[in-house]
């Protein structure tokens, strides 16, 4: 049980480090296009929102042992590629740059999904207990 209590948290925390740098590409990226500080502030919120929303129903789902609809899934894709995307816009014209802002956003999107894989499989393994 403490293993399981300490792999979560490591999880979590890989998904809050990458997390932080994607927020302030997003934020950048906001800024660039003439939004002020708050709602460039609460632009990454919008994205990741909507991933996190997506995973959560995704969850939800697997709580009740039923795979996600096309909706939940095709909202997740749609806000990874749009997280992806905002980080290479800040980027300076050049592979290696974008590449590098590219990364943040695709190691969130695969740190959460490993975190929701754990959550996912409590759920299962709740559900078969009862």
């Amino acid at each position: 049980m403490e293993s399981s209590r300490r792999s979560r948290w490591t999880t979590i925390a890989a998904v809050l480090m990458p997390a932080v740098i994607s927020y302030s590409h997003m934020f950048e990226l906001a800024r660039r296009h003439g939004e002020p500080d708050w709602r460039a502030a609460l632009f990454p919120l919008s994205v990741d929102g909507m991933i996190v929303a997506s995973s959560m129903t995704l969850l939800a789902d697997a709580h009740r042992g039923r795979r996600g609809g096309p909706l939940p899934w095709s909202l997740l894709i749609l806000g990874g590629l749009a997280s992806l995307a905002a980080n290479v816009a800040v980027a300076d014209p050049t592979l290696w740059s974008r590449v590098v802002h590219a990364w943040p956003g695709f190691a969130l999107m695969g740190a959460y999904e490993l975190l929701m894989r754990e959550f996912r499989a409590n759920a299962a393994g709740v559900r078969s207990a009862h």
